[in-house]
């Protein structure tokens, strides 16, 4: 390896540790939270470090939260192939900040877009509950994206199965994320989110007994910087009795 190649190596190493420092400092004072809509798009050597946070206002009959936060590190180790860690963070009403969950896992490109159309991934996750009395988790499923020109629509499908002494649901747990998106120029972009949630496959409930929220987001854009960066804030809407009034989301990512 080349004097120059260990230099950016050991920057990127650097910045890393740096990003992660400021996010965990950060967590332990402001919200954060997972509502973001993940691309099938994968590129060999690019690290991305992620935060994806949420404020909660009005608590649901079942979604008693105040804030939520995900820190989630990405490197594609090929052209279809990255892997994937994440650690989250959870704070209810009445409750203080604690550590929810790590993750390991990876995210596997099926069908490579090129331009316009489509691209399919496929993403798995193992995770390891942080507190006592919670389940080991498993979370498998598809990613989706279509483009057309500056208009482009993703969607994640992803199903959560329950493992160890603590389950406490009988089937899967269903998430759907998706988002539609137009981009007025590289720089930014507006959109429309939305997040579906069933908590027991084998005993779905009534609509307001599961958790669906929607809304506006912006996006911003940084591609000629190094590292580059990106940003999205929006507000999602509860549309059912169980989800949070309203939740505002952000989203900070650095790309290498």
């Amino acid at each position: 390896m080349g004097r120059g190649s260990s230099l950016a190596a050991l920057w990127r190493g650097v910045v890393a540790i740096a990003f992660a420092g400021a996010v965990l400092a950060l967590g332990a004072a402001s919200a954060s939270a997972q509502f973001y809509v993940r691309s099938p798009d994968v590129e060999k050597g690019e690290l991305k470090l992620e935060e994806h946070g949420a404020i909660y206002s009005g608590p649901g009959e079942d979604e008693r939260r105040r804030q939520s936060h995900e820190l989630e590190v990405k490197y594609g180790f090929t052209d279809r192939f990255e892997g994937i860690a994440e650690l989250t963070a959870r704070q209810n009403i009445g409750d203080s900040l604690k550590w929810h969950s790590f993750e390991l896992g990876g995210h596997y490109e099926i069908v490579e877009r090129q331009g316009d159309g489509w691209g399919l991934a496929f993403r798995s996750l193992y995770e390891w509950a942080l507190q006592d009395g919670d389940p080991d988790e498993i979370l498998f499923g598809p990613l989706a994206k279509y483009v057309r020109g500056h208009d482009s629509f993703t969607i994640n499908t992803f199903f959560i199965g329950q493992v160890g002494n603590h389950v406490d649901i009988d089937s899967l747990e269903l998430k759907v994320n998706w988002r539609l998106k137009h981009e007025f120029n590289e720089t930014w972009g507006l959109g429309v989110e939305g997040y579906s949630e069933i908590e027991d496959l084998s005993h779905t409930g009534t609509w307001n007994e599961q958790k669906h929220r929607l809304g506006p987001v912006a996006y911003l854009e940084f591609d000629d910087s190094m590292p580059k960066w990106e940003f999205a804030a929006g507000a999602l809407f509860g549309v059912s009795d169980a989800t949070s009034d309203v939740t505002f989301k952000f989203d900070a990512e650095l790309e290498f």
